[in-house]
This record gives C-alpha cells, structure tokens and sequence, in this order.
C-alpha cells in the first residue's frame, strides 16, 4: 500500500522532457472537471482541445515557473509573482485562437477575471494542481501541496490559487488556504474561489 510519505519521496521538479508527460496529466485531470463543462460544452471537442491547450501551458510553466511531478500520476504548477512582470507565452493569444476555436470567448473571459482579482502583493501562484482521474483521492494532491509549502516557508512567502469547486476548496483548506471570496467568471459563469495561504514561521 502506498503511504502519503511514499509518494512525497517521487516528487520531482519537472524538465522540458517532460512536457508530454505534464500535458497528458493535466488533459485527463480536467477533461471532466468543474469548468470543463462551461469551457466547452462538446465533450468529444474538449478531449481534442486539451492537449494542445495544456501542452501551450506545461512548455511555459516547466521553462519559466516550477513544476513538480509524481511520476505520471499527478502535477502541480508554481509562479513567482511579484514586482516584476511574469513571463508570458509568445503569441498567447493567436495560440489560443487556434486552439481552442468557438471557444474562445470562455478561455478569454476566464483569463480575463483571473487576471482582473488576482491580488498584487508578491506571491507564489499556483496556477494548476492536477491527479489523473484513477489516482485521486490518494494523497498526491496533499503530497505536492505539503513539498512545495514546506519551500515558501523557509522562503516565508505566501501563495494564492483559485478553486474550482467546493472538493478543492475543502483540500486546500486543509492546507492552510483561507477563502477570499467567489467571484463569477461572467455574469452567468461559473465562479472561481479564490484562495490565500500565509507562510508559515517555524522558528
């Protein structure tokens, strides 16, 4: 039986070689997620669209954030955020326009409202934190969220995120993240929790 300490001892910080392996995770771990329904509607369309979208995000996060990995099971993406600006992707939005098609206008309106309350003070972000659908509720989420804070702490810097629904919220709260407030993503979206963790001094 695998124990929460077994699997901390398989994290690792991913590498550009892993970009597939990142990509595939986070394609399976959101195709039935809480906004793929309103992302796009067309499940069959939303299985072909993933990939590509999250292959765009992984080749990002693993160059210019922090990516660890448990095998090919489960991921978390970290930013730094703070005085400076973040990198962004080259040609984000004509990437974005090819693809992900009629449904543009959601992925944008979902970038735009992120962007719009994402808070000002420096930060470690954690913009995605995804388990393929057969190893949830196993202790890899926690395992990723407890190896990287055990990090920010020591670097006493805090991090923020955005819950999709209240079965995250629950997990990050066990984490030490405290609600924020929902707010909707458009004014008939779904809404998104935003979620703030304070470092923790342990001297």
């Amino acid at each position: 039986m695998t124990t929460p300490a077994d699997t901390a001892t398989r994290i690792r910080r991913a590498t550009i070689q892993d970009t597939a392996t990142v990509t595939s995770i986070l394609a399976a771990a959101f195709q039935d997620g809480d906004l793929a329904p309103w992302l796009i509607p067309d499940e069959l369309l939303r299985r072909r669209t993933y990939p590509r979208y999250f292959a765009m995000l992984a080749e990002h996060a693993i160059e210019h954030g922090h990516v660890d990995v448990i095998g090919d099971r489960a991921a978390a993406f970290w930013y730094n955020v703070g005085a400076e600006p973040t990198s962004t992707i080259d040609d984000y939005d004509q990437r974005l326009a090819a693809i992900t098609g009629p449904a543009l206008h959601r992925f944008q309106a979902l970038d735009e409202a992120m962007h719009t309350h994402h808070p000002r003070d420096p930060h470690t972000y954690l913009a995605f934190l995804a388990v393929i659908p057969d190893r949830q509720s196993q202790g890899h989420g926690s395992a990723l969220l407890s190896h990287r804070h055990a990090e920010l702490d020591r670097q006493r810097c805090s991090s923020y995120l955005e819950a999709t629904g209240a079965k995250n919220s629950a997990l990050y709260a066990r984490h030490g993240y405290q609600p924020l407030g929902p707010y909707p993503i458009t004014a008939d979206g779904p809404n998104l929790h935003p979620m703030w963790r304070a470092f923790i001094t342990t001297t």
